[in-house]
């Protein structure tokens, strides 16, 4: 007995070893870079409209419009580029100190890239009381990841742990019309896109890789991608 429990010790520690050696190294950036733009065909979907309901002397009065999809003139804005897997390259950016401000009741950024594991700094640049409410979403399960209400203007910090997805939701308690999105990052190499659609991957060391183009409402695209100093990359998803 015990030298079964000895083998599973030991199987379960070179298993652990083996997950940290797949981890990501951070160090010297490539010279490479992958450029592109994320395509939306078809009719684009009616967005969400919601009434504001209160603390309208700051969050303003009439409908909130939330924006599910954002294209305009077949460009996608609000979806995050990123490569599936590398094991180093250049170092962590802003992804690693995330801020998620809220201001004239809205968060900002809508659509941002998060380190997996990192602090999260929540910043209330409101005079009223927020109700932040994240959540893992794991298909079509919703897991609370924190809940925690934030009454004063400053800034507080929450651990983004992550289970088995990439996808977080958050909403404000305090107010419904309140929406963001996050996706949590396995290396440094992701970005969202812009209004017109276009994204840029840089710092990238020569090779071939799988970049995945992701929107919280679309759903994910995949392409294969060999890099040596510039390559493109492009995306197209309809509803």
């Amino acid at each position: 007995m015990n030298k079964l429990l000895t083998r599973c010790a030991v199987a379960v520690g070179a298993l652990f070893l083996f997950q940290v050696a797949l981890a990501y190294e951070s160090g010297a950036a490539g010279s490479s870079k992958i450029t592109g733009k994320v395509a939306f065909k078809g009719a684009v979907p009616a967005s969400k409209k919601l009434p504001i309901t209160k603390d309208n002397a700051v969050c303003g009065t009439g409908e909130r419009e939330i924006v599910e999809v954002n294209a305009k003139g077949g460009n996608l804005a609000g979806a995050v580029v990123y490569i599936a897997k590398i094991d180093k390259g250049k170092a962590w950016g802003e992804s690693e100190k995330p801020v998620l401000d809220q201001k004239g009741c809205r968060f900002t950024p809508a659509v941002m890239v998060v380190k997996k594991d990192a602090d999260l700094t929540i910043r209330n640049s409101d005079p009223v009381l927020h109700n932040i409410h994240t959540y893992e979403i794991i298909g079509a399960v919703r897991r609370t990841m924190f809940n925690v209400g934030q009454p004063d203007k400053g800034d507080m910090k929450q651990p983004v742990k992550m289970r088995r997805s990439n996808v977080v939701k958050v909403e404000c308690d305090a107010h419904d019309f309140m929406h963001a999105w996050a996706f949590t990052a396995e290396n440094p190499y992701a970005a969202v896109t812009k209004e017109d659609g276009t994204f840029t991957l840089d710092g990238l060391p020569d090779g071939t890789y799988e970049v995945k183009a992701w929107h919280p409402v679309l759903g994910e695209k995949s392409a294969t991608v060999t890099v040596k100093g510039a390559a493109m990359a492009s995306f197209e998803f309809s509803k």
